[in-house]
């Protein structure tokens, strides 16, 4: 097997996914679109997206100890004129990003193609995984993960988790808490490698990896800093599953921990979080 690897994100697409406004399959019918855009697109929305992006998505790509890579960016043409140029300004200066633009309304379309020419050059499918905009992977991960592609490297289809990280909270009115989380198959940094050249890593529901694929979870170090927060396209607060998976951190405790895997973020400001 090729030893590529391309992370997938999307950055206010426009479309069915698993976004809370766009879950349930269905058509894409104008006025859902009409709907979701008006949501996504709002101005005091995609500001604060790019304050996450800014803080915790472009450092931890600068950071990879291994930086051989791939990350595409999947976005609409409808993301507005200025908040295109500040994307792919902000972007410029990484080698390893290249921003797709489809106006296709499902994410496995718009990916459908480039995946099937990425795969020809390297002859054969790649490892993907995914990511979210709001979202810091270690700095490690890429080397984590290339090495557990080579310990696999004689399977044709797998899956792998890295399930422990941490977790940034604040809903409404709550002061950003600071939390230790443990969960297979989560979102940020899933990967897989399917016999399908043409299928990306969003055409199965990232819990429902190891029901498809053989897979594999590493439940060392730490991997993924996410948000859970009021500008977030996860559930809502009451649908979080806060139980034994989530340990809560002191704030000296949550910058001790960040000191190897995510040192990008010590001092980092996530006033934007609340608003302020």
């Amino acid at each position: 097997m090729n030893d590529r690897i391309v992370g997938i994100c999307r950055f206010s697409f426009l479309g069915l996914g698993d976004w809370i406004g766009m879950r349930g399959g269905g058509d894409a019918s104008p006025e859902r679109i009409a709907h979701q855009a008006a949501q996504i697109y709002a101005p005091d929305r995609l500001e604060r997206r790019f304050a996450a992006f800014e803080t915790l998505f472009l450092p931890w790509v600068a950071a990879q100890t291994d930086p051989d890579f791939e990350l595409w960016i999947l976005t609409s043409p409808e993301l507005p004129a200025p908040d295109m140029a500040r994307l792919r300004d902000l972007c410029a200066q990484m080698p390893q990003i290249r921003i797709i633009v489809s106006a296709e309304r499902d994410c496995k379309a718009a990916l459908a193609e480039p995946l099937m020419q990425v795969a020809q050059a390297a002859g054969g499918p790649v490892m993907q995984f995914r990511i979210d905009d709001d979202d810091a992977l270690s700095r490690h991960y890429i080397a984590r993960l290339r090495a557990h592609m080579r310990r696999f490297q004689d399977m044709r289809t797998v899956a792998i988790s890295m399930a422990c990280g941490l977790i940034l909270r604040s809903y409404g009115d709550e002061p950003v808490s600071f939390w230790r989380a443990k969960q297979l198959f989560g979102s940020a940094g899933a990967a897989v490698r399917m016999a399908d050249r043409s299928r990306s890593v969003f055409s199965r529901n990232h819990f429902d990896l190891p029901r498809h694929f053989p897979a594999f979870s590493d439940i060392e170090g730490l991997n993924y800093v996410q948000l859970r927060w009021d500008a977030g396209d996860s559930a809502a607060p009451a649908q979080m599953n806060w139980d034994s998976r989530h340990v809560a951190l002191a704030l000296a405790h949550f910058e001790a921990l960040i000191e190897d895997d995510f040192p990008f973020l010590k001092n980092a400001d996530f006033g934007f979080m609340t608003g302020a």
